[in-house]
């Protein structure tokens, strides 16, 4: 353990200057940590305040990297950032969120423009360092384990930041592809603090996927899908990097060509209704890299596709008044089952794909009147049915109306005898 005043902190976190004063140079933004603003003004003039009025703070947590002789922030990162950015005159104190100090009096306060008192406060500050060996950089999973002790005992973390030491390798694919999906309407006027952006952009991985019978959310299909299929240790996300990471920045760059597409055939250029009709727009755009399997197919059925979603998906919604920014799960549902309704109809226009879908086996179980072609017997509502290929599908028998009839699931299993 070491306490360090704000202003020796300054010096080591300076590279040159820890190097001419041969002190170890604190690092306060190693490979682990978060690469992105997490404190709003309300949590940063708190903390300058503790720090004027010599308040106690929880201690910052280092690791040893030795082979630079470094101290690698792994806790207290934005406390460290916060109180040198007020060191440095780039952030002033806003007497709205002050809660013990003279509100007047401080107001818009930088550290150039405190009083000499004051300012050797600040200067003097002691932040205590608790500091973990080198054995914490070379074992990820316990370093992860700290991490996490660390954080769940303090300031709570949402999940991209809990997930920032396991899944760093995943996060950084995204990274990769985060800017060309901020470029586009799609992700207008989003705030871009504490993964919000790069959440998106996972669950739009995770919908763009089969999708489970049963779920309760999409946060709950998301860690659900984390958890089988990237994993939980450092181990198991190098191995999936190594096995599907190709496969992954292929569908988000897929995914970026889409987006680029709607947000000039579908996507509305008013932000209100962008951000009214931002759950519909996801949900299409990873249906679409689920069930499309390549740009050129795309291209094809995209004019139809796209003039079907405004009709079904967004101007019924506008007519029936529903709030399409709601997190309930069976609502959910049904737009993805809307959604790829139409997409498969099309694509069953051209013959590609094997599955009949639900409406196209509904209107024709209404065109037979619920008689099955195979036995000539009422299918019940209590029945099990199937929809079969009268050409069979691996004959060349095209998935469209004229190929499709409904049987007893009874009678097809002997079809298929």
């Amino acid at each position: 353990m070491e306490n360090l005043s704000l202003t020796v902190v300054y010096l080591r976190t300076n590279k040159e200057s820890a190097l001419f004063n041969r002190q170890p140079y604190i690092n306060k933004n190693p490979i682990f940590q978060r690469d992105y603003e997490a404190w709003d003004d309300k949590l940063r003039t708190r903390f300058i305040e503790s720090i004027i009025l010599n308040r106690a703070t929880n201690p910052i947590w280092t690791v040893l990297n030795p082979e630079d002789d470094s101290e690698e922030i792994l806790d207290g990162m934005h406390r460290i950032t916060t109180a040198l950015t007020f060191y440095n005159n780039e952030f002033a104190i806003n007497k709205q969120y002050l809660t013990s100090l003279d509100k007047e009096k401080y107001d818009k306060k930088t550290f150039n423009t405190l009083d000499s008192e004051d300012k050797a406060k600040v200067r003097n500050y002691n932040f205590i360092f608790n500091k973990l060996d080198d054995s914490y950089r070379k074992d990820m999973n316990k370093l992860k384990d700290m991490y996490h002790i660390l954080n769940r005992c303090s300031i709570t973390l949402n999940d991209y930041e809990f997930n920032k030491v396991t899944l760093r390798p995943f996060y950084n694919i995204i990274q990769k592809h985060k800017e060309a999906f901020i470029k586009s309407d799609f992700f207008s006027k989003m705030k871009d603090s504490r993964g919000k952006i790069e959440t998106e952009i996972i669950e739009l991985i995770v919908l763009s996927n089969p999708l489970p019978k049963s779920w309760s959310s999409v946060n709950n299909i998301k860690e659900e899908w984390i958890k089988d299929n990237i994993g939980e240790t450092i181990e198991n996300v190098n191995t999936y990097i190594q096995t599907q990471g190709e496969s992954l920045e292929n569908k988000l760059s897929f995914m970026t060509k889409i987006v680029d597409f709607l947000q000039n055939k579908l996507f509305s250029s008013d932000p209100k209704i962008r951000r009214k009709f931002f759950l519909p727009y996801k949900l299409i755009i990873s249906r679409c890299c689920h069930l499309i399997s390549n740009w050129a197919l795309f291209n094809r059925i995209s004019p139809k596709i796209t003039e079907n979603f405004t009709k079904e998906i967004l101007i019924d919604n506008i007519q029936s008044d529903l709030k399409c920014t709601t997190r309930n799960a069976s609502f959910q549902k049904r737009m993805i089952e809307k959604i790829d309704n139409i997409i498969l109809a099309e694509l069953n226009e051209e013959g590609i794909v094997r599955r009949f879908p639900k409406s196209m086996i509904q209107a024709k179980l209404l065109e037979q009147n619920r008689i099955c072609t195979k036995c000539n017997n009422i299918i019940n509502e209590k029945d099990e049915y199937d929809a079969d290929h009268i050409i069979p599908w691996t004959a060349g028998g095209k998935t469209v109306p004229d190929n499709l009839q409904i049987l007893h699931k009874r009678c097809h299993v002997l079809k298929s005898i």
